[in-house]
């Protein structure tokens, strides 16, 4: 009765089949990457190019502090050749899916899972680097490492029937929340800066080129819808609609509203600016190691937390 006075929620009380349900569809993400990547860096005739591409890209863009970690790793594969660096990552991401739909060492699975996807932040996503001409988003990689995050809480939820295990789960499922808070923050802050704010319809026509005839078509009409409504009209909303998401995360209040939000805004983010994460070639989403564009793995963090909110409170700890 004591410990129950102290945590005020040791009735734990875990939604199984949700849980495990969100685990299997980020497994299915990262087999789906590992087929990607493996069609763009082993199968595909350009694939040498494409994954020196990948590591180039990042390293050119990078400011000089950076760039010499990504420097070393783009001469390193060129002197050992690609196609073991390539069948490696592949590897990794094919073990990684078929752990988390398995189940199996799923804790294990969430740290390793959480160390690649940073050492991907920083060889292919570059940290997110310049931050120019209005971007915000600081690469995908970090959505991923996050998402390892709640997969090492739900494992722990799964598990947890004794109060300091109860209580681990806990914290393991703020320390998710937390972190991603400060994702949203930081994007958050970065659209207030007058490169968004007054360079916003840019966001959009910018990934015109290249897209289906269809996609194409509805891009150019949101286009329009942005410019009668006022483009800085717009990005003003976007900015407090983030900034929102982004407090009630940080102090654990208002999630029964902004849960629904946050997903409804991530959908909407990738219908637009992310194009539906097209087009999808060789030196694209496989390449850059995302499904489907950023914005949309947002999706299973919010997923996450919703299932969370139902069976106890996300109120953060003193």
């Amino acid at each position: 009765m004591a410990d129950a006075n102290v945590t005020g929620r040791l009735t734990h009380h875990t939604d199984t089949p949700a849980l495990t349900a969100l685990i299997r569809t980020f497994g299915v993400v990262w087999l789906f990457n590992a087929a990607w990547q493996g069609e763009a860096w082993l199968v595909s005739r350009s694939a040498a190019r494409n994954l020196l591409h990948a590591l180039a890209h990042p390293a050119a863009q990078a400011p000089s502090w950076l760039k010499p970690p990504l420097l070393a790793v783009l001469k390193g594969v060129t002197a050992t050749g690609p196609r073991p660096f390539a069948a490696v990552m592949v590897a990794i991401a094919i073990l990684l899916g078929v752990a988390l739909l398995s189940g199996v060492a799923l804790e294990a699975t969430a740290g390793i899972g959480l160390i690649y996807s940073l050492i991907c932040w920083l060889v292919l996503n570059g940290m997110g680097f310049p931050y120019a001409h209005g971007q915000t988003d600081p690469g995908v990689f970090v959505a991923y490492a996050i998402t390892f995050l709640f997969v090492l809480a739900a494992g722990s939820s799964l598990r947890a029937t004794r109060p300091e295990a109860i209580r681990r789960s806990d914290a393991l499922w703020n320390y998710a929340r937390l972190a991603f808070a400060l994702l949203w923050l930081f994007d958050a802050a970065l659209k207030w800066l007058p490169a968004f704010l007054f360079h916003f319809t840019s966001q959009i026509t910018g990934v015109i080129s290249g897209q289906p005839h269809p996609v194409a078509i509805w891009l150019g009409f949101v286009a329009a819808v942005i410019g009668v409504i006022g483009p800085v009209t717009v990005a003003v909303l976007v900015a407090i609609a983030e900034t929102v998401i982004a407090l009630s995360l940080l102090t654990g209040r208002g999630l029964k509203v902004v849960l629904p939000l946050g997903i409804l805004y991530s959908l909407s983010v990738w219908a637009t600016a992310e194009a539906f994460g097209g087009p999808y070639t060789a030196a694209g989403t496989g390449v850059r190691g995302n499904v489907l564009g950023n914005v949309i793995i947002y999706l299973l963090p919010f997923l996450f937390l919703w299932v969370r909110a139902r069976t106890s409170s996300l109120q953060p700890r003193p």
